[in-house]
């Protein structure tokens, strides 16, 4: 990447050059890059029923993004952001009952300096092509697919390194083919090989006791990402994915989601989904007690959904089963699961022998620029003391969820807020052990969000 952030800054200025030519040529008042500031002030802060450390947040990040004009279906982007740790509790100090350290808070900022109060990357830098049916995009971009995503919400989404070719052969069908070689997860300042990410957030368990040791010792060079849409008419759509981690594992998705008019105003929605995961190589390593994933391991996940929705409300049910041999992982350093039952700040990867059960209900009020939204669910996972199927350690719990977004009408115009208010409980009888309580459940989760957004012209 040193090498093309030269080339790609070059080009960058031709390009611009070009455009301008061609704007003063034509006597059109058209621009030759656009230009797009965003800001994002976040607040967050986590408690606790019991006498463990507490911890707050207040971030803040800035980014630019650059775009040329087209110029023969051809682009350049490029959008560089900074972070900054406004106000917080001591984050890298652990917990004094279980000597672990903060999970949430941590995440505004770069997970692997938390003392760093000011820092910034290069999060975009592409050269892009564009026609009616076909479009590439090469270099640092962003991404969102069932596996590898932005997430569910920090100061700074994920972005990768590679290719990406958008294929639409006509109104029903887009095909989108991806080979990343790099990846810059969320709640980082840098940019790594895939293996290299493996072990950036919490390592949680070994299938055979005692901590992860895949940690800095996960071999992948490589992720390719095959997803195919296709939409039949305007009440069906079906999903395939396959995700391929080299050296890790093989990941195949289908979702069916179908809609059906009722009498009213209202339409009956209802979804499938099934997953199934294999290892693949090594597992990341060759010795069992440094790999990620046991290469012997099968997986499948199956989820369903049934709901009804409207212009102004919505709401659905959702059930998901993690089954199989071993566990279901993929890393979470590249994104939220794609899972029905996903509530937001917490997802059930690293497990199997697990069912979850959600609802979700949204109620919009567009004339106030409102919306307001609430999830519960029940998620029941093997005994926390299973490392075979518990990579975690994690009880099972019972999760809820109440946000609201806001979007100014008459003032603040590219301005928008977000609240969430989340709580976990505990749902295990019996004995708890500290280290199954801290970071997990019985506790309160406040984000505040504020963005601004101004865009040139």
């Amino acid at each position: 990447m040193r090498l093309l952030l030269p080339l790609f800054l070059f080009l960058f200025a031709i390009v611009g050059g070009y455009a301008q030519e061609a704007d003063s040529l034509a006597h059109k008042p058209q621009h030759a890059i656009k230009g797009t500031l965003g800001l994002r002030s976040y607040w967050m802060s986590t408690g606790y029923w019991e006498d463990f450390k507490s911890d707050f947040a207040l971030g803040q990040s800035a980014f630019l993004r650059l775009t040329t004009r087209e110029l023969h279906g051809f682009s350049l982007v490029g959008r560089y952001t900074v972070f900054g740790n406004l106000w917080s509790s001591d984050l890298s100090a652990p917990d004094p009952v279980t000597n672990n350290v903060n999970r949430y808070e941590v995440g505004l900022f770069d997970v692997n300096n938390p003392s760093d109060r000011l820092f910034g990357k290069i999060e975009e830098l592409q050269l892009r092509y564009r026609s009616e049916r076909f479009d590439v995009v090469a270099g640092r971009m962003d991404i969102n697919t069932p596996f590898l995503n932005p997430q569910d919400g920090r100061l700074s989404p994920t972005f990768v390194e590679g290719v990406r070719v958008n294929v639409t052969p006509g109104k029903s069908n887009t095909l989108s083919a991806q080979y990343i070689g790099k990846i810059s997860p969320r709640s980082t300042s840098g940019w790594f090989q895939v293996g290299e990410t493996v072990g950036v957030y919490p390592v949680g368990q070994g299938e055979f006791g005692g901590p992860s040791n895949y940690q800095g010792n996960t071999e992948s060079r490589f992720v390719t990402v095959i997803d195919w849409i296709h939409q039949n008419d305007a009440d069906v759509q079906l999903q395939l994915n396959h995700t391929y981690v080299d050296n890790i594992s093989s990941t195949a998705f289908l979702q069916v989601l179908k809609e059906w008019q009722l009498a009213t105003n209202q339409r009956l929605v209802a979804g499938f989904q099934f997953t199934s995961q294999h290892g693949v190589g090594e597992g990341g390593n060759p010795d069992p007690t440094k790999r990620y994933k046991n290469p012997d391991d099968f997986n499948f996940v199956i989820g369903s959904r049934v709901g009804i929705k409207s212009k102004r409300t919505t709401w659905w049910l959702n059930y998901s089963r993690i089954d199989g041999r071993g566990r279901f992982l993929h890393p979470r350093e590249w994104g939220k699961d794609p899972f029905f039952t996903f509530i937001p700040r917490e997802r059930n990867e690293g497990f199997s022998d697990v069912n979850a059960f959600t609802a979700y209900y949204q109620r919009n009020v567009p004339d106030k620029g409102l919306q307001i939204y609430g999830f519960s669910g029940l998620h029941f996972l093997p005994d926390p003391g299973n490392t075979e199927v518990n990579k975690y350690a994690f009880p099972s719990y019972a999760q809820a969820n109440l946000g609201g977004r806001y979007t100014p009408k008459n003032w603040g115009k590219g301005m928008d807020f977000h609240l969430i208010l989340m709580s976990k409980v505990n749902l295990k009888s019996g004995e708890m052990r500290p280290q199954w309580v801290y970071n997990k459940v019985n506790l309160m989760h406040l984000n505040l969000i504020m963005n601004y957004t101004i865009q040139y012209p």
